[in-house]
């Protein structure tokens, strides 16, 4: 169990669980930098952005769409917004296993998102 928020800034001390079972299959290619989603009435201090969420990101340190209609990528792993916000890992190719996320993915955004192959378990 974590005692911070994982990949926050100016975390806190709220204690959160944390799952060791992993979404994706195989990470070939992630963003560089990944992005940082600002504190705001949408992502409030303590909100989790769970792993294989469909993210856009318009430049290295831009502006941030989580669940838009055309992602770049989908977030490499759970993130909790802190006090001065999070980091998410962008995995822009790989294999995400969509039976073990939280998110659930568009036809339309499965479009925008080539360089990822969605499996599911049976």
């Amino acid at each position: 169990m974590k005692t911070k928020y994982g990949n926050s800034l100016n975390h806190g001390t709220e204690t959160v669980s944390v799952d060791s079972l992993s979404v994706w299959a195989k990470v070939s290619e992630m963003y560089p930098t990944g992005a940082f989603i600002k504190v705001d009435s949408t992502n409030t201090v303590g909100k989790k952005i769970p792993a294989g969420t469909p993210i856009a990101v318009d430049k290295v340190g831009g502006t941030v769409t989580l669940n838009g209609t055309a992602p770049i990528g989908c977030t490499y792993e759970d993130a909790y917004v802190g006090t001065d916000g999070c980091t998410v890992g962008i995995v822009t190719k790989g294999v995400l296993n969509e039976s073990l996320i939280e998110p659930t993915i568009s036809s339309t955004q499965k479009g925008k998102l080539t360089g990822i192959t969605f499996v599911k378990e049976a």
